[in-house]
């Protein structure tokens, strides 16, 4: 029973991690920019984050959809500031200046990564949508325990934090294979590319932000006593 819960946990954490987004872009980025070893700290933050939103999901479900649902603007809007100011960081970047500091601080900087990849992946509490889902999945799939020990629950999300870590591994291993054949100019452009991509999703999020509340305006308009 147990084995089938740590799995289920697994399964939520690999899930969790594999879509692309900002927090995937920015640990490609740390990995080829700035070595295995930033790229993992960078991968942990945001396993970090995976697993606190896990654990919210896990514990209160109903609770964190009914806050979600009533906060969505505000949340969009706090996410798509957080995520373009990510980007644009990442843009502004010159990779040359971050090579050098990179050879002048080794082994320093560690937190500053891990930290980086948490406050990206905390600034968008919509994922906590997507583990309420996936946890919701998994469990309907009969990776669960309903008898919800206090065991069994933590085993769901050391499970999460697991699948997360292992998921990371696997691009800073993968990345590191592929590194030693990027120069200064190449980084140049991934740092742009990486950039620019996590600043049009959190402006996308902005504009989606924007987008709810005129309709919320014009619907108060046509039906005020609603």
């Amino acid at each position: 029973m147990w084995i089938n819960v740590l799995i289920g946990g697994l399964m939520v954490g690999v899930m969790a991690s594999v879509p692309p987004g900002p927090t995937c872009i920015l640990t490609i980025q740390r990995n080829l920019s700035k070595g295995m070893r930033s790229g993992l700290l960078t991968g942990l933050g945001v396993a970090t984050c995976d697993t606190l939103y896990s654990s919210i999901a896990f514990f209160s479900l109903a609770m964190v959809m009914s806050f979600v649902e009533s906060h969505m603007l505000l949340i969009k809007g706090i996410a798509g500031f957080c995520i373009t100011f990510f980007g644009v960081n990442i843009f502004l970047t010159n990779p040359a200046v971050q090579i050098r500091r990179n050879r002048t601080q080794a082994g320093k900087g560690g937190w500053q990564d891990y930290i980086s990849g948490f406050l990206l992946g905390l600034s968008n509490p919509t994922y906590i949508l997507a583990h309420v889902a996936l946890i919701a999945t998994v469990q309907a799939m009969g990776f669960s325990n309903p008898e919800g020990t206090v065991i069994s629950n933590a085993l769901m999300i050391i499970g999460v934090m697991g699948g997360c870590m292992a998921w990371w591994t696997l691009i800073a291993v993968l990345m590191k294979l592929v590194r030693k054949n990027f120069r200064p100019r190449h980084m140049l452009w991934i740092n742009r590319i990486a950039g620019t991509i996590i600043t049009l999703i959190g402006l996308s999020l902005i504009a989606s932000m924007i987008s709810d509340l005129n309709i919320n305006i014009h619907l108060d308009d046509l039906f005020p006593h609603r």
